[in-house]
């Protein structure tokens, strides 16, 4: 099935050099891409949320015979011409179409869209479980070296660096200040978790 939202989501990641995933979401609300899914909050929400990942998986696997990678993850989305020594990159590397991911068959498989409300609160608590629980394992380590690259941060940073680097760019994207709400609350979630990472 076509995803009726894929050429606007590539029109709109063509043209931005990185998004985040709220940021797209964001994007597509303005555009009106997005009508109501669905009457239940939370089973709309899911539905955007489903659409968005699998127009994003899709343009991966088309993109990717034009010899171009899509970079997906909830705090980077962009898309990047292959170098001629990447066609033969091996199938561990998570950005190419031929490499296993529970993601992309979950969301590319679209019996998921239609998931039930019980099924939504279960993936809910899932993830709450999982981010609650979540001290310095390993599948937190590549979340927080990706928020320790995306902050400019030194790998052994320390509360009053992050700090400073917190109050800036609280300032540069605060609500009050001209900034953007989602932007805004993103950066405030990212700071807690790298807070918690000390």
């Amino acid at each position: 099935m076509i995803n009726p939202i894929l050429n606007i989501i590539f029109d709109i990641i063509s043209a931005s050099p990185h998004l985040k995933v709220h940021e797209l979401a964001e994007q597509l609300k303005v555009q009106k891409a997005l009508p109501e899914l669905d009457k239940d909050s939370h089973k709309d929400l899911f539905k955007i949320n489903f659409l968005i990942m699998n127009g994003l998986y899709q343009l991966q696997n088309e993109l990717f015979d034009s010899h171009h990678l899509v970079h997906i993850s909830a705090l980077d989305i962009y898309i990047e011409r292959m170098q001629p020594d990447q066609d033969t990159i091996n199938a561990d590397n998570q950005n190419l179409p031929s490499h296993t991911d529970p993601l992309k068959s979950y969301y590319l498989d679209w019996n998921n869209y239609d998931t039930s409300k019980e099924e939504i609160e279960a993936l809910l608590n899932g993830f709450w479980q999982r981010y609650l629980s979540c001290d310095k394992g390993a599948g937190c380590m590549q979340s927080r070296e990706a928020l320790i690259k995306k902050w400019q941060l030194p790998s052994a940073y320390d509360l009053p660096t992050l700090q400073k680097k917190w109050r800036r760019l609280a300032l540069s994207c605060h609500p009050d200040r001209g900034g953007n709400n989602l932007e805004f609350n993103q950066i405030k979630l990212e700071y807690e978790q790298l807070k918690m990472a000390l």
